[in-house]
């Protein structure tokens, strides 16, 4: 940092009032890299400004890169320790511990304002008065959990908004629905089951058990039998996933075991869910750390970011260490909850084993991470050996396109690192320069405008290119990177038809075993470019067809549908064609054109 940057900082940090508040250190671009909380807010960043021998090496590393400061001032400590969470899960600075993809944990939802309302999986929690259960860390267990829920509580699944009807939809017949759109359940009784799946979500089993015993015994008192026996399925379903919860505490608490390992530059934090006493999930979360993050600041920051988006705190949490803002922690959950939670260090006894469990689950995905690491570096080594790439293809990108006679063409860039899917590496195009059925033209396009973002520093730079296609696609992509004047990337192209690898300069193609992993990489690699584009592609066909008011046409199906709309352009100008021309469009005879003539004119 300059003498000038020092002055500057300095002069701002004297302007800060001496209250608590929020602070956040910037870089020369303007980009957040640190997010910090403070009692005194002029005395905790006046801190920084010590002379560099006198930092610790993170807090050194970070101020060679400060370019300015700025503060947002708060009424008390518990509002900046809540805002401070919250702005680290906002900016993800670089030098604060941030949980991995934590914006797409998914939470289980119970709807508001309806009548009769739903249970859906959902990435984001808003302000809208339903119910979030969650974060979950396994998107495909909350999947099955959900379809295990459906059959045991039979809410109703329509995605449109409620209104009567006149029949019961397919959920019905096979009992995952009690039919309210018919009136065959009542806003009362539809409540009742709507409060069971809430105790059932909060791990309140027991008292759901007895509740619902009670209901069949009046039920089979009133000799109704057969909803008694739908009761009794629901005990069953019930007390078959209650034996799978392991469990922990005869007194049957309410409390979360919360523990984190850490290994190289990552780190693993589990909060462990006991409710009534048997481990209800466990939930593991990622995190990339720095050499010199300490353990117990790593430990504290979990605590408190976990917690920050946690929809169901315990009266009690058991922790690994001793959190330094403990009793500061203490008084924002008891404001979260309304109700006091304790928070302690167990040092013995069923609960201390508790908090190792968690801990040796932390270290057992740390340890699956690291064997799927070498695996994956095994298999990207393999694969520039058999390419004769330059480096290890840790980060690749692979293109596709998609469209009907190179109508509605579109473009897409899909991102693996280390051998997996990076979402937030996927990217769709819509094609601007070309007219009609020209892929090679296509997909210079969209790789000039890939290639653009990499120039201006915009994007990280991948290690391989993939291109689903053959020697000429790979010829077009290598005169896109020429054009672009950036540094060369190695680019590759995977044929369909033999699984054939065309690399530049090469007169005949790689041709890898079957069963070889590296292979199989790419096929993924081209299989998933191949259907995000087609899904984008689909998105676009649907909305334009209804814009054209192509949409409502009977007996036509979606691709003769396209044809009339790029043959016509939009539903006026097929008004006015006749029956001969509209014969003309691929795939529609002399009777097809007279019920469209027919339907188009309202006769």
């Amino acid at each position: 940092m300059s003498s000038d940057q020092k002055n500057k900082i300095r002069k701002k940090i004297e302007r800060m009032p001496d209250s608590p508040g929020v602070y956040f250190f910037k870089n020369p671009r303007g980009r957040v890299i640190y997010v910090g909380k403070a009692r005194k807010l002029v005395s905790r960043v006046r801190s920084y400004m010590q002379a560099p021998e006198r930092l610790d090496p993170k807090t050194k590393a970070l101020m060679e890169t400060v370019d300015s400061v700025d503060y947002i001032a708060t009424g008390n400590e518990v509002e900046a320790l809540v805002l401070e969470a919250s702005m680290v899960r906002e900016y993800r600075p670089r030098y604060n511990i941030r949980l991995k993809d934590d914006k797409n944990y998914p939470y289980l939802k119970i709807t508001a304002n309806e009548k009769f309302p739903r249970l859906l999986i959902v990435r984001r929690v808003l302000d809208d008065g339903a119910e979030y259960f969650g974060p979950y860390t396994d998107a495909g267990s909350v999947r099955r959990t959900l379809k295990a829920i459906k059959t045991i509580f039979p809410l109703r699944d329509c995605r449109e908004s409620f209104r009567r009807r006149t029949r019961e939809c397919l959920n019905f017949q096979i009992g995952r629905c009690r039919g309210p759109c018919t009136g065959r359940i009542d806003s009362d009784e539809y409540a009742a089951v709507v409060r069971q799946l809430r105790m059932f979500l909060r791990g309140h089993s027991e008292a759901l058990l007895e509740e619902l015993r009670k209901s069949m015994e009046s039920l089979s008192e009133k000799r109704r039998y057969e909803e008694a026996s739908v009761v009794r399925d629901q005990i069953a379903s019930i007390r078959k996933i209650s034996e799978r919860q392991h469990a922990v505490d005869p007194g049957g608490a309410d409390e979360d075991a919360v523990a984190i390992a850490r290994e190289g530059s990552s780190a693993c934090g589990v909060v462990m869910r006991i409710r009534e006493g048997r481990i209800l999930s466990s939930e593991s979360f990622m995190m990339p750390i720095m050499p010199t993050d300490g353990i117990l600041e790593l430990y504290e920051d979990f605590f408190k970011l976990y917690y920050n988006t946690s929809l169901d705190i315990p009266p009690g949490i058991l922790t690994q260490y001793d959190l330094p803002d403990g009793k500061l922690i203490g008084r924002w959950l008891k404001e979260r909850t309304g109700k006091p939670v304790s928070i302690s260090v167990p040092s013995r006894g069923h609960r201390r084993k508790l908090v190792d469990l968690a801990e040796k689950n932390a270290a057992s995905r740390l340890l699956t991470l690291r064997g799927r690491k070498a695996s994956a570096n095994r298999m990207l080594g393999d694969l520039k050996k058999s390419l004769a790439l330059p480096g290890t293809p840790s980060r690749i990108e692979a293109f596709d396109i998609s469209s009907i006679q190179g109508s509605m063409a579109v473009g897409s860039m899909v991102t693996f690192v280390d051998g997996r899917p990076l979402k937030s590496g996927y990217r769709h195009f819509r094609i601007r320069t070309v007219e009609g059925p020209d892929d090679f033209a296509m997909i210079r396009e969209v790789l000039l405008r890939r290639l653009e973002r990499l120039k201006d520093g915009k994007s990280r730079r991948p290690d391989l290119i993939l291109i689903d296609g053959g020697k000429g696609h790979v010829s077009t992509a290598i005169e896109a990177m020429h054009e672009s004047g950036l540094t060369p990337i190695s680019v590759i192209g995977l044929a369909k038809r033999n699984e054939e690898i065309f690399v530049p300069g090469g007169n005949d193609p790689i041709v890898l075993p079957r069963r070889n992993p590296g292979l199989k990489l790419l096929q993924r690699l081209r299989d998933e470019a191949h259907r995000f584009a087609v899904e984008y592609h689909t998105k676009l066909r649907s909305h334009a067809l209804v814009e054209a008011g192509m949409d409502g046409i009977p007996g036509v199906g979606e691709y003769r549908k396209i044809q009339l709309l790029i043959r016509f352009g939009s539903l006026t100008g097929l008004k006015t064609a006749t029956d001969d021309e509209i014969t003309a469009v691929p795939g529609i005879g002399l009777s097809t054109a007279r019920k469209i003539h027919e339907h188009i004119h309202g006769k």
